[in-house]
């Protein structure tokens, strides 16, 4: 599971020209979480500027940067009751 906000991605942005590699980065990465089987928890909307994605493979969801580090600088990723599962250093 990962959380995703949509606010600040072009607070940068200057011109028009600033929201191109923005967006097109963005849609590049949403097309090949779709491929890898990504999903939109409870397949519904977006609301408050947040969208939870989720996967059920965790090598997928590593490669898809669903990681995370706790306080203690481990690397995890977060099932959806909130479990912390640890990431081999393998």
């Amino acid at each position: 599971m990962t959380t995703w906000r949509n606010k600040w991605l072009t607070s940068h942005a200057v011109t028009i020209d600033d929201f191109i590699p923005t967006f097109e980065a963005l849609a590049k990465k949403f097309k090949d979480w779709k491929e890898w089987g990504i999903q939109l928890l409870d397949n519904g909307p977006v609301k408050d500027d947040y969208a939870t994605f989720i996967i059920n493979d965790m090598d997928v969801a590593i490669r898809a940067g669903f990681t995370f580090k706790n306080v203690e600088g481990i690397e995890y990723l977060e099932t959806l009751s909130g479990q912390e599962i640890e990431i081999s250093k393998k």
